[in-house]
């Protein structure tokens, strides 16, 4: 005999078999109207004080009105509602659930996401796939080293960048960050956090900047990659990642190449089923998981935009992840996609045992004398459900057998388009997390709570792949790279405690990123430096971003313990330099002049030459700097070379001692020597259509790379 919880689930499963199937809303609302819940209080006394009021909705309202009512959340939402502000209110509530009426309308709206959460709890987690099947360890392509395969795919992905567009989801809620306004205490979104001086979106639209500028220096042609950011109205989100764009005069880039879209938030719930809430007739609602990426670009035309463009392709990358821009891998990862005409892409990297991330596993179905492929991602909440072990690849290994499921993925936009019809909100899940809130009645909750999530990485669940049955795996067209994980993945998830784990802070992402840096120093670049957090070192991505092509513009030199260096410059050559203190090179002009404040890649740059040159000053006062991350210092003494518009400055056989800021005006060059031990200055007008005596590197690809001829 079933009891009351399952014959309830039961109710509302049939119901939303219903809904999801009838044609019409007036076909819905006839389903609703002949379920118990919902007949019971149309003939209530309840339904008489209502009727009025549901006398002015739309036929759409009332399904969502009538909704809450057989889920069995209205008498709670409605609960301690005063009578003078009744009406106001219920509006308020209706028009912000009719997002979800909409967005669900697949699953059976609002009574179908109800069935859904209920049925993923008690199954604690997403339904697996058939129990036939086998999970296997996915062969991935190496990008580790820089192999000829992988220059390949370097060049590739560096030519192919016209059919390509990017896509951000920027709107999740963060809310382990605590990142606020200083003034204003108001919530920020996690776009808004500053890390080496920029903002999280900025640095990603300059990572974009600075591959684009390669494809510039290499073919001489203007590239703007339109960019889809997919937001939410968390903490205001959508409204203050607008407002940033405008601020930014838009990267320097036309409005028109920037498109959003909205994803919805949706109702929280308790483990017992019920909507969690801040005030009557206020669900607590937060983002409904990165899965709804796919659906939500199709329902409000992006996809169709980007084609409009010519763009085919898709790279993805998350607003939080700092570190996956540096050196070669997205180029090799986005490359590979396009020049293998691939539908779906992974990159991923070593994952350790017992981390909270997700794997990416190669699932085999034997179908009689055919064998089924799936190269997909399953959350680590889910690794019991589908009996995943999380165990070492090898005996003693601190890293699991599975690699990490990063956020960085490539897509085809046709082959997505077509299985976003098979499966509209990929990888449903429920994941419980602790929160704090006010209820409704002002009360301070913590208590575990859910929302019905998803996850980008699943729409792969629907590039399923049937071959003869074969000992070997055959060539998909999804695929999966494989490199470093701290050139892949580094995220400020969350705020770092006193003695806590540096892992997923801001805090742990800066020291990931100066690991890379001291690889790029010392193995490519000659440099002699201290430990990763005994220096600070700061580069703008338009160096490179190819760790090979930054080591032929910085060759050879020493960085003292404690030294910053800041190269805020593309156009640079740094050959044998020795700093003790503080450098700072800053170009106003990185990669090219503005028109109308646009963007133009062109040689109009702020360029720098630095020969056997010596810096010694007190630099950064440590005792005092804290968040180096945030590029909040302060500096006793810094040698800062600032270059304005069009500009050089070329130090040979030099030393800077002490505090010394050269600005150096639009259209100038300084030339910087010593005589009887003493600075000097030269200033020269450069004349129109004259090449850069300094550098003005030419780039040039071949098998080996982009080689640099001055």
């Amino acid at each position: 005999m079933l009891t009351t919880t399952e014959s309830n689930f039961m109710r509302l499963k049939a119901l939303a078999s219903a809904l999801k199937n009838s044609s019409s809303l007036q076909d819905k609302l006839d389903h609703l109207n002949t379920d118990l819940r919902v007949r019971s209080f149309n003939e209530s006394a309840s339904y008489l004080t209502l009727k009025c009021f549901m006398a002015g909705l739309s036929l759409e309202c009332e399904l969502v009105l009538k909704s809450l009512i057989a889920i069995e959340q209205w008498d709670q939402l409605v609960k301690g509602l005063e009578e003078g502000c009744a009406s106001e209110r219920l509006r308020a509530l209706i028009f912000s659930l009719l997002p979800v009426e909409r967005f669900y309308q697949e699953i059976g709206g609002i009574v179908g996401y109800q069935a859904m959460m209920l049925q993923l709890f008690s199954e604690e987690g997403r339904s697996p796939f058939e129990t036939r099947c086998i999970y296997n360890q996915p062969v991935g392509i190496d990008l580790v080293s820089e192999t000829a395969s992988v220059k390949q795919a370097i060049l590739a992905g560096i030519e192919f960048l016209p059919m390509l567009a990017e896509i951000y989801p920027v709107g999740g809620a963060a809310d382990r960050l605590r990142l606020c306004d200083p003034t204003t205490l108001m919530p920020l979104p996690a776009a808004k956090l500053r890390f080496c001086g920029r903002t999280l979106l900025e640095r990603l639209v300059i990572d974009l900047q600075a591959r684009e500028y390669l494809y510039y220096k290499l073919f001489k042609k203007q590239l703007t990659t339109p960019i889809a950011m997919m937001t939410s109205q968390e903490k205001d989100n959508h409204a203050q990642i607008l407002a940033m764009c405008q601020e930014q005069k838009w990267f320097g880039r036309p409005a028109s190449s920037f498109a959003f879209f909205c994803q919805p938030t949706v109702p929280t719930m308790n483990k017992e089923g019920q909507w969690c809430l801040i005030g009557p007739c206020k669900p607590l609602m937060k983002p409904g998981g990165h899965g709804v990426m796919w659906k939500v670009a199709k329902d409000q035309g992006v996809f169709e935009w980007l084609k409009s463009l010519g763009r085919a392709k898709v790279l993805v990358r998350q607003i939080n992840n700092l570190i996956s821009g540096c050196d070669y891998g997205l180029l090799a990862f986005t490359g590979i996609g396009c020049a293998e005409d691939k539908a779906f892409g992974f990159a991923s990297c070593f994952r350790q045992v017992q981390s909270a991330e997700g794997v990416n596993v190669l699932i085999v179905k034997e179908e009689g004398e055919r064998t089924e492929y799936c190269l997909t991602n399953i959350e680590y909440c889910d690794f019991k459900k589908f009996g995943i072990y999380d165990e070492p690849a090898q005996e003693g290994s601190a890293y699991s057998k599975f690699p990490s499921n990063t956020n960085i993925l490539f897509a085809d936009i046709e082959k997505v388009l077509e299985k976003i019809e098979e499966c509209p909100i990929p990888g449903m899940l429920v994941n419980f997390k602790k929160m704090t809130y006010s209820d409704e009645n002002g009360v301070i909750k913590e208590e575990d709570v859910a929302r019905l999530e998803s996850t980008m990485q699943n729409i792969a669940d629907c590039f399923i792949e049937n071959f003869e049955s074969s000992a070997d795996v055959p060539q998909l067209k999804t695929f999966l790279t494989f490199n470093h994980r701290r050139k892949t993945i580094s995220t400020a998830k969350k705020e770092f405690q006193e003695g806590g784990s540096l892992l997923e802070t801001p805090e742990g992402c800066y020291h990931d990123y100066m690991h890379n840096v001291c690889e790029l120093l010392r193995s490519h670049c000659r440099f002699t430096v201290p430990e990763a957090s005994a220096f600070d070192f700061v580069y703008h991505p338009a160096l490179g971003p190819l760790y090979h092509i930054i080591a032929q513009k910085l060759q050879g030199g020493l960085i003292k313990e404690g030294s910053e260096c800041l190269l805020e410059i593309a156009e640079l050559c740094l050959e044998d330099i020795y700093i003790d203190g503080s450098l700072q090179i800053i170009a106003e002009q990185v990669m090219g002049h503005e028109d109308q404040d646009r963007l133009v890649y062109s040689e109009r740059v702020g360029s720098c030459v630095f020969r056997r040159v010596r810096v010694c000053n007190l630099g950064i006062d440590r005792a005092v700097s804290k968040s180096y991350w945030k590029s909040e210092v302060h500096r006793l003494e810094t040698c800062e070379i600032r270059l304005l518009g069009r500009s050089e400055f070329i130090a040979e056989d030099v030393c800077f001692e002490g505090p010394i800021q050269i600005i150096v005006e639009d259209g100038f060059r300084v030339v910087a020597s010593m005589e009887n031990q003493m600075l000097q200055l030269k200033k020269e007008p450069i004349a129109d259509g004259e090449e850069g005596v300094g550098t003005s590197w030419v780039y040039e690809a071949g098998e080996e790379g982009v080689r640099l001829l001055k």
